[in-house]
């Protein structure tokens, strides 16, 4: 097969998304386009009028301050093209978030909940904040990427469903039926809060989550590894010892609504829970060798992870293991299906902009 070079089209559309990206990070006249991403004055133009026709980028404002003579014009991304957003739905609250494509928060809408709040209770509450939202916010819904504190299962024909867990009633309420599922991407927190902690990273990364519950989540060269039903890092189920981790936590009275990550703050309740977990990560840190494990959620601490990079090093002695606290604590959830949104819109809107 003969190698086919792109078309004019096909590398317009790669020059209008740098030029796309550029304005993501802030309003800029031409030159400071043409300099920035080292094209052409003629080439920064053409790149803006495209996006002007696609209806992406605003009609140009002048830079005026003060200034004599030809005034430049500022370029920046409208607003009104379309938003993508967020939802997150855990033990204590449900938040959701409206932002444009320029990363700009446009409405955030928050509700507490409780371990007795019903699933009916939940969806009713959600539907109160997108009214709120929707009276707020007039651009199009372009992706919506949803966080949920279950297990979410994948049956391998584009079939998605919650499972509930014991820790708060309304864990498996259906937030995706609010939404149109063509737009709509549904993952647990935990595989959002990878996604979140890996965008400033490299390589491989085995994040861990502690809070009311225990999970993990993989990403492999910028790819999370949910598995095939959508179940890969339910660390809970781990055997050790003729029992689950589960069980270990069961026996020590650290399972509940909060209960977990409250009780981590006496060094005493952490140890219980460090030596099981530990031996848990080593067995997958010496089968996995990740460039580095992360620790993340509300009962995460930077003692946490240094506790359980001893446990890890004693189980698998031979295999270097980096163990570090996240930097969003234990916030990435949010952050992680907002990103995950905007990765979708924006797929779909530069396959659109190459067939315009």
């Amino acid at each position: 097969m003969s190698f086919q070079p792109p078309g004019a089209r096909a590398l317009a559309t790669i020059t209008d998304a740098k030029v796309f990206d550029l304005l993501g990070a802030g309003a800029a006249t031409r030159t400071e386009i043409s300099r920035q991403l080292g094209i052409s004055k003629p080439t920064a133009s053409q790149a803006i009028l495209r996006l002007q026709d696609f209806g992406l980028v605003s009609e140009g404002q002048s830079s005026a301050q003060g200034k004599r003579g030809r005034i430049p014009e500022l370029y920046a991304l409208r607003q009104d093209y379309g938003h993508v957003l967020a939802v997150e739905l855990s033990a204590q609250h449900l938040l959701i978030q409206a932002e444009d494509l320029a990363g700009n928060v446009l409405e955030s809408l928050h509700a507490p909940i409780d371990s007795h709040t019903s699933e009916q209770q939940l969806l009713a509450t959600a539907s109160g904040l997108l009214t709120q939202l929707e009276s707020a916010v007039r651009s199009p819904r372009l992706a919506v990427g949803i966080s949920q504190a279950a297990p979410v299962l994948h049956d391998g024909q584009g079939n998605v469903r919650v499972i509930g867990t014991p820790i708060f009633a309304a864990s498996a309420a259906d937030i995706a039926g609010l939404f149109d599922p063509k737009v709509t991407l549904l993952d647990n927190d935990v595989n959002w809060m990878a996604v979140a902690e890996y965008q400033q990273r490299r390589g491989s990364m085995l994040l861990v989550y502690v809070g009311a519950g225990i999970g993990a989540a993989l990403v492999v060269d910028g790819e999370l590894h949910r598995g095939r039903h959508g179940v890969a890092g339910e660390l809970e189920n781990q055997m050790l010892g003729g029992i689950t981790l589960l069980e270990h936590l069961e026996r020590e009275g650290l399972v509940g609504q909060r209960v977990l990550f409250e009780r981590l703050v006496d060094p005493a309740v952490r140890r219980t829970l460090v030596e099981p977990l530990g031996q848990v990560l080593g067995n997958l840190v010496g089968f996995l060798d990740p460039d580095a494990v992360v620790v993340t959620g509300p009962g995460a601490s930077a003692e946490l992870s240094e506790e359980l990079a001893v446990v890890i090093t004693r189980t698998v002695p031979l295999v270097p293991s980096q163990v570090e606290h996240s930097v969003h604590g234990g916030d990435g959830a949010l952050a992680g299906a907002m990103a995950g949104a905007r990765r979708s819109a924006l797929q779909a809107l530069w396959s659109s902009y190459r067939e315009a």
